[in-house]
């Protein structure tokens, strides 16, 4: 009887094993009826951990009972089988399974999303305001309101794996070089190893802003890697990308909570107070856009904002329904 990698048992259980090694798993299974009863051992075993791991919300004294009633279960309906098991290497890989699992299930309360990122897809998203979640290898996201994405980061991966659906998302990711840092959006793949960045999706872009480290984006096969304080627009549909440098740094207002306006024209300020709450503004005067305006406002109240900008610049703010009008 040929002996199974243990690992690669392990993986296929995960579902993290190639085309070539589940082939090779369920090969072997086939081949002996012996390897089919040693194969069933282990996965009760692995599924008697993973409803542990599933549950981590329930009562603990519960679960652990439940799971020792699934023990015993077993043990009284295959004696013989299971003892011949309790002798075989078998036996030490399923028991490293379940300790492993259990330990899990013990501490996951104190794991970020439970730890079900470890497993499968977990889904974040921000509704009406801003949002910060911890990720399970310490990497911190900040989601913009009305922001949507999941995440997994399988042990076995070789790769920690982001998919941003909808909005915009600030990223500080935790480095580690054995496992990549990537964001799907769409058709375009951004690439990290341990970074800050700003990534933005509206109708057919995607923007990307660096703040430390470098990232790299690819499209269809053509890539871009940016650096500090660089920008990077990219056409979903024509594949072009366009590297600038951010004209402000108004997009890092969801994170600092903060709109930090450095001589910039007053056009740029107010389109970002628009998008930012949601509301209609509009400049009346052609010649005040261009008005250059240094100033921190709080990501607090609009009307008080707004305030400090007809005192700054001397202007005139009217409300009209639900519009406020500057001229």
């Amino acid at each position: 009887m040929e002996t199974m990698n243990e690992e690669k048992l392990i993986k296929y259980l995960l579902q993290e094993s190639d085309s070539e090694e589940t082939k090779a798993v369920q090969e072997w299974i086939s081949e002996d009826e012996k390897n089919q009863k040693q194969f069933e051992e282990i996965e009760w075993v692995w599924n008697s951990s993973k409803i542990l791991l599933d549950k981590s919300e329930v009562d603990e004294n519960k679960a652990w009972q439940r799971f020792t009633e699934l023990r015993n279960e077993k043990v009284g309906s295959k004696p013989k089988q299971n003892q011949r098991f309790l002798q075989s290497n078998w036996f030490r890989v399923a028991a490293a399974v379940t300790l492993l699992f259990v330990s899990a299930w013990v501490y996951s309360a104190f794991l970020p999303q439970s730890g079900r990122a470890y497993f499968s897809s977990v889904e974040l998203q921000s509704e009406d305001s801003p949002i910060e979640v911890s990720l399970l290898d310490g990497t911190q996201i900040t989601l913009n309101k009305n922001t949507a994405l999941d995440y997994t980061q399988k042990l076995f991966a070789t790769q920690r794996k982001v998919n941003l659906k909808s909005g915009e998302a600030f990223f500080d990711v935790k480095r580690n070089e054995n496992k990549p840092f990537v964001i799907q959006n769409e058709k375009v793949q951004i690439t990290v190893l341990g970074t800050s960045f700003h990534v933005k999706t509206s109708q057919n872009t995607t923007e990307v802003i660096v703040v430390s480290g470098s990232v790299q984006v690819e499209i269809d096969g053509k890539k871009e890697v940016l650096k500090p304080d660089e920008k990077l627009s990219v056409n979903q549909l024509t594949g072009e990308m366009i590297k600038t440098l951010p004209s402000n740094k108004l997009y890092n207002y969801y994170v600092s909570r903060k709109f930090q306006a450095d001589g910039i024209p007053l056009e740029e300020l107010v389109a970002t107070l628009r998008e930012a709450y949601g509301a209609t503004i509009e400049i009346n005067r052609e010649e005040i856009k261009t008005l250059p305006i240094t100033t921190t406002l709080e990501y607090g109240s609009l009307s008080k904002n707004l305030e400090v900008l007809s005192e700054t610049l001397n202007l005139n703010i009217s409300q009209r329904d639900s519009k406020f009008i500057i001229q």
